[in-house]
């Protein structure tokens, strides 16, 4: 496996934690550029709270549902973003 950024090979596996010796039970992706007063329905759960991290960069990823961030963009965020991701504009 390769760091997302930096292409360097030393990337160790892990876990994301909300406190010293708990692990979270579920971590959300939420994007940026949202519509005003939009409050539900616009969260992707990380699969699994499985991270991996460069030791080169600092660089940290996971995997989320990109059909189902799709569809929050698509409803809930900006025009702009849409246009810019090459989705359809409501």
């Amino acid at each position: 496996m390769k760091c997302e950024r930096c292409n360097s090979e030393k990337v160790v596996k892990g876990k994301i934690f909300n406190q010293v010796d708990y692990v979270a039970p579920e971590a959300f992706f939420r994007p940026k550029e949202l519509k005003p007063f939009t409050l539900f329905g616009i969260h992707v759960q990380v699969k699994k709270n499985d991270f991996s991290a460069c030791t080169e960069c600092g660089f940290v990823w996971a995997t989320i549902d990109a059909g189902k961030l799709t569809k929050i963009i698509t409803k809930n965020c900006r025009n702009s973003l849409k246009k810019r991701l090459g989705l359809r504009e409501e």
